[in-house]
This record gives C-alpha cells, structure tokens and sequence, in this order.
C-alpha cells in the first residue's frame, strides 16, 4: 500500500510539472497576438446620384476573420472628381457621374468598395408657357428603365426664389411623364422667361429658357425624351413630343 501511493504522488508531481510546459507555446510568449489581415468595407448604396450622401463602413479582422473592436479606420477615394469621402467619419459626397473606389485604411491594410454615381434621372421633355396667358404647363419625363420617386423634386419659373416642391405620392414610372401645370409654379410662366428642374438632393436636373413665346407653342424635345428643344406648335401634354 505504502509502495502504490508513493508512485500515485509522483505521478501526481510530474504531471503538475510538464502542465505549465504543455501550456506555453514553443516561443515561451504564449498565444500569438491578434493583428489586422483584413478590412472589409460596406456601403449603404453602391449606386447613388450626384448629391446623394451615402456613409461607408467597415470590420478590420485578423488572421482567422474575427473582428478587432477599436480599430482606427481612415478613409479615402480613388476619384474624389466624382465621390469624396471624409477621412475620419466615411461619409460620401456624390460629386459627378462616374465611379470611384472608397478606401478604407487600418495601419498598412486596406479594404475598398467600388461606387457608381449617375446623374439626376429625370429631365424637362416639353415646356408650353402659352405665352402670358394660363394654361401653360411643364413635362417631366423619365428616361431611365425604373420608377422614380418624385416627391421633394422642385419645379421653379425663372426666379429660382419661387419654387414647387412635388408631394408625397408621386411616382413616375420608366418612359412616362409628369405634367406641372403653370398655376402651381408661384409666378407662373411667362412669354420669355425659363424653367428649372431640381432633384431631391438639391441638384439642377435640368433647364431651359425661351423668349417672346406665342401663345399655343411649345418647346419640345425631339427626338422624344432625348433631343435638343425646338418650337412645335401642338403641345402634347402628358405624351410623346409632336416633333416636326
């Protein structure tokens, strides 16, 4: 009995003496520490327009993919002509047509995300100001293949002071028309005058200006929807240019 349990209590020795070998790593240093191997950058959109805002952002993660709370992220554009990017916050200004790559910095590893910005989608396809009398209108055509919502888009006769905001509701579909009837315009259209087409975000979608306009002409583009205006003398409200 006495010989069993001195060889349990040396075993019981040696094991307590090899655990803190086994423990360590063969460095002596233990565990490796973590560091950056990755930054993976996401954006809200990848698509915007000129004056959308968008925000990026992004994980830094090590070597097995796990994500490092705290790390410092610096930001930056490949094309800052077409999106700036502010370099502590990630928020994105949409400049001009185009695309970008929004970078994203932690220590000497990078992550990036490619960003595509359009212009505003719509334009003014036929302008009928009738000369100084009522009835006059502007259309509002949407070329693109999908609907756009039109709600916080302004319409402004030629003093850009006085201004129609579009409400809630209004959509238009892809190849249709929107028709904003003079009276809801504040000064209304007159024989030389202009009209003004903002975007949601503040950007000038398009414009155009006439002079001595006589009653019953309108300016339309032709070809429909694509061309340059010009004077045609059945207004089609709603519908395909009447081009000459």
């Amino acid at each position: 009995m006495n010989t069993a349990r001195t060889l349990s209590l040396r075993l019981s020795l040696l094991v307590s003496t090899l655990a803190p070998i086994v423990a360590c790593s063969d460095s002596g240093t233990g565990p490796a520490s973590r560091s950056i191997a990755a930054v993976d950058v996401a954006l809200a959109h990848t698509e915007i327009e000129v004056g959308q805002p968008d925000t990026a952002t992004a994980v830094a993660r090590d070597q097995l993919g796990a994500p490092i709370s705290g790390a410092v992220i610096t930001w930056s554009s490949t094309f800052p002509q077409v999106a700036i990017v502010n370099a502590a916050t990630g928020e994105i200004t949409a400049v001009a047509s185009g695309n970008a790559e929004i970078v994203g910095t932690a220590g000497n590893v990078v992550g990036r995300q490619r960003i595509t910005v359009s212009p505003p989608p719509l334009l003014i396809n036929e302008v009928n100001p009738n000369g100084d009398l009522p009835g006059g209108f502007v259309e509002i055509y949407n070329p693109t293949p999908h609907a756009v919502d039109m709600a916080g888009w302004v319409v402004t006769g030629g003093n850009r002071a006085n201004a129609f905001t579009l409400p809630d509701g209004v959509v238009i579909g892809s190849g249709e028309y929107v028709a904003v009837n003079e009276v809801t315009v504040p000064n209304e259209f007159h024989a030389t005058d202009a009209v003004h087409l903002y975007s949601k975000f503040g950007v000038q979608a398009d414009a155009y200006a006439w002079a001595g306009n006589v009653p019953g002409t309108a300016y339309a583009r032709c070809p429909n929807g694509s061309g340059n205006f010009t004077n045609t003398a059945t207004p089609t409200r709603k519908a395909a240019n009447a081009c000459p």
